[in-house]
């Protein structure tokens, strides 16, 4: 029996397809990579709606944001946009608080400051701090040098 992939739309084996069951629905997929991958995405989705919210200072229910994300999402990683958005929230906060004559306005203002500054952007790679814990005795031992008896002087010469 041939199943829909949820990913694809492709037709594909259903013995072969990736299950995952969804309020009691069963979805297919071509592999487990990609239902990881297109859950990854979604998830990225949201933490930047999130951070755009928070940026304009209000929930944008205006529908031409996701489209200008779903455009951006085909050249950029979410990953890469939800970084800049962070890094760069005060400023964006500045810029977002101009005053617009439309919400679409806005919204288009702020994805092309994302559109322009995405290309030269690069993720900041975080430092991985690894701490050793390590117990260091420090010694205040100082080996006392004795004095030689004499037949020490005479087995030294032998």
């Amino acid at each position: 029996m041939l199943v829909k992939c949820k990913c694809h739309s492709v037709k594909i084996d259903k013995d072969i397809a990736f299950k995952v069951i969804v309020n009691s629905k069963n979805e297919y997929y071509c592999s487990e990579r990609e239902y990881l991958e297109l859950k990854e995405k979604k998830e990225g989705r949201k933490i930047l709606l999130e951070k755009i919210n928070n940026v304009f200072g209000y929930t944008i229910t205006n529908t031409i944001l996701n489209k200008e994300l779903s455009e951006l999402s085909k050249v950029y990683s979410f990953t890469k946009m939800n970084s800049y958005v962070n890094e760069n929230m005060i400023e964006l906060q500045k810029f977002m608080s101009k005053s617009f004559t439309s919400e679409y306005g806005k919204i288009k203002y702020f994805t092309t400051i994302l559109k322009n500054n995405l290309k030269d952007y690069i993720v900041a790679k975080s430092e991985v701090v690894k701490e050793l814990r390590e117990e260091i005795i420090i010694s205040k031992y100082k080996p006392i040098n004795r004095k030689k008896s004499l037949s020490e002087y005479i087995n030294d010469l032998e």
